[in-house]
């Protein structure tokens, strides 16, 4: 379901529908095809923020296009868009890549400049850890950032994750099941 400004809905509490989940603040969609190629090719869709798409999202549908993940639907590994509820505006993205460890996921997000310290990336990200579990052969969900982003770093911590040993200069994380937050409501909110 996509929101459109002149049918925004007040936020209520978290929910699954079809193919979105609302939480408090966000209308997490499945991107659609349309969604996916204009994010490819760089194109400007007019329900989008002014500030998005960032060229990691860019970068991020390439990517999870390549590796199939882009549109699945009814699947809780499907890319989503997030889309602010109040101005129907999509605000950034949230995504799972499948790991060569069996059970295991990476999450990939972003939040546009403009929306960031509302606390959507948390709201997000524990709404899709969520969904994700609600799976059985997912174990873990994994993320990795950069050792100078401090705000990912505090996000991911927000929201239940923990830092582990890992290959490479990138700082990485691990999400399982026992640490994830009840729900998005009483996740504290971090600076993305």
């Amino acid at each position: 379901m996509t929101i459109t400004p002149e049918h925004a809905v007040p936020p209520v509490e978290n929910s699954a529908t079809a193919t979105g989940i609302t939480t408090n603040h966000l209308q997490l969609d499945e991107i659609s095809s349309t969604e996916a190629d204009a994010l490819i090719i760089q194109h400007r869709l007019p329900d989008w923020a002014d500030d998005f798409p960032q060229p990691m999202d860019c970068d991020a549908a390439r990517q999870f296009f390549e590796e199939g993940v882009m549109v699945a639907a009814g699947d809780a590994m499907a890319t989503r868009l997030l889309r602010e509820r109040t101005t129907a505006e999509v605000v950034g993205t949230i995504g799972f890549l499948a790991l060569p460890e069996p059970g295991a996921v990476e999450v990939s997000y972003s939040v546009v400049p403009s929306r960031r310290g509302r606390g959507y990336a948390t709201e997000a990200l524990v709404a899709v850890a969520h969904n994700a579990f609600e799976h059985p052969e997912i174990t873990m969900v994994t993320a990795s950032t950069e050792a100078d982003n401090t705000a990912s770093q505090e996000l991911l911590l927000t929201a239940g994750f923990l830092p582990v040993e890992g290959p490479g200069l990138s700082l990485n994380f691990v999400l399982r099941r026992p640490q994830l937050p009840e729900d998005t409501a009483q996740a504290p909110a971090a600076s993305l």
